[in-house]
């Protein structure tokens, strides 16, 4: 299956800064509990069916180290994505379609749930930032998820935050290379709860985070159709 999608993403968790996963190490504490927001651009698109301005969440709990088959995952469409969008959406971002996206499965694990809910995902501006997603108070898997805060300032002018490049994460989170880095952030408070993750309620502040740009392009099958018209025409 064909796709060219593009964006920027927020990631956020209950680790302290920065993230260790941003460098392939053991999770604060032994265990993480955290997000990634997709926000779709333009031109994005799946199979032919266009999916920009979509937002895409995903909820991951895992052990000590994000890889290594510990990890368990919930995957959030926003609500007002066609039923097509939803299901093509919710595959990509759980590591179930071939091609670079297909390395999230590395770091995704186990998906044990899929679905839509309304998602709003504030872009990381230069002063803050903040993902919340809502579903019906009935609904048995998620109450609230709901995360704000700033970039994490480093410098002695107090104006230029943190970043990284050529990160452990970048590969699956398809950090383009021509704009490589990832900006630290800094969460105000972050909260989860989402029952069907073992340890997926968390309620801290003060916690890490980081925000960048992506891109992902498979174009093989697009490139085999092409192969066989040529082939039928001689």
């Amino acid at each position: 299956m064909s796709y060219t999608l593009n964006g920027s993403f927020i990631e956020a968790c209950d680790c302290y800064i920065v993230c260790p996963c941003w460098v392939d190490e053991e999770a604060d504490d032994g265990h993480c509990t955290g997000l990634v927001a997709w926000t779709l651009g333009p031109g994005s698109e799946i199979d032919g069916t266009q999916v920009h301005d979509r937002k895409v969440v995903s909820v991951t709990a895992h052990g000590s180290r994000r890889r290594g088959g510990t990890s368990s995952t919930v995957v959030f469409v926003d609500h007002d994505a066609t039923p097509k969008q939803a299901r093509l959406l919710a595959a990509a971002f759980a590591g179930g379609l071939e091609g670079p996206l297909g390395e999230l499965a590395e770091v995704t694990g186990r998906v044990v749930l899929t679905g839509q809910a309304a998602i709003d995902i504030k872009p990381e501006d230069g002063h803050a930032w903040a993902v919340t997603v809502r579903l019906p108070p009935d609904h048995p898997v998620a109450d609230a998820i709901d995360v704000a805060g700033t970039p994490k300032i480093f410098s002695d002018n107090g104006s230029l935050p943190m970043s990284l490049r050529n990160t452990a994460l970048s590969r699956e989170f398809g950090v383009p290379s021509t704009t490589p880095d990832v900006t630290s952030l800094r969460s105000e408070h972050l909260t989860v709860a989402v029952g069907a993750l073992p340890g997926g309620f968390v309620d801290v502040v003060g916690r890490s985070g980081m925000t960048g740009k992506f891109s992902y392009t498979h174009l093989t099958d697009q490139a085999d159709v092409g192969d066989a018209e040529r082939r039928d025409r001689e």
